[in-house]
């Protein structure tokens, strides 16, 4: 088991009527399998996998960045079905429901995508 911290501050002064600020941390507890940090191409054409159904057994949290200056990154499920847009320099991290798999591609021209994986303990 391996533990990984989580932080997310969200902080704004105009971005609605009140002041923003949030603050969350959370500690995780992982197990295998997991991906370190890595990049990858992602083309415009087929999809990288990033997380496969067979591979995701569990709750997985998964890191995406989109580290490309001017091009868009689409991922869906392995089935298909697109459920975000990474533009330049976005990013996020999220929990996978387990048996789900993940994939992407780039929607103009190729991108390098910055990904990790842990599973949930």
């Amino acid at each position: 088991m391996a533990n990984l911290t989580t932080k997310i501050t969200l902080t704004s002064t105009d971005a609605s009527t009140d002041s923003l600020s949030v603050v969350l941390t959370k500690a995780l507890t992982t197990t295998t399998p997991s991906e370190g940090l890595s990049r990858v191409s992602v083309a415009t054409s087929g999809q990288h996998n990033i997380l496969t159904t067979a591979d995701n057994t569990a709750i997985t949290y998964v890191y995406l960045k989109n580290v490309d200056s001017s091009n868009i990154i689409t991922v869906k499920t392995d089935a298909g079905a697109a459920f975000m847009d990474l533009g330049p320099a976005e990013w996020a991290f999220m929990p996978i429901k387990g048996a789900i798999g993940l994939e992407a591609t780039a929607n103009t021209a190729a991108c390098v995508l910055e990904y990790g994986y842990w599973t949930k303990s």
